[in-house]
């Protein structure tokens, strides 16, 4: 919903979860601004950039695989031997 407060001014107004107002409130003071200046900066950012200031897409298969493989959650073998030990235990987990 709008509401045209003046000539130079739209009011408007949205729904979001509660959580991510706080969360992004917090964030925004932190930054020594607040959620309307959070808001404007977006827009006008939109406006230069003619389209969204950042840019969306869905994470596929190949970039968790990437991810992964750059952080330290990585199991490392030394031999073929460690590796099969390794499978074969997870396997039994499973059982």
């Amino acid at each position: 919903m709008t509401t045209r407060t003046d000539t130079n001014k739209t009011q408007l107004r949205v729904s979001v979860a509660t959580a991510d107002y706080d969360t992004a409130s917090q964030l925004f003071h932190e930054l020594g601004m607040d959620m309307t200046t959070a808001i404007n900066l977006f827009l006008k950012q939109s406006i230069a950039v003619n389209g969204l200031p950042f840019r969306p897409h869905l994470i596929t298969d190949t970039d968790k695989a990437i991810r992964e493989a750059h952080s330290d959650q990585v199991q490392h073998f030394t031999s073929e031997t460690d590796w099969q030990s390794s499978v074969r235990h997870e396997l039994n987990k499973a059982d």
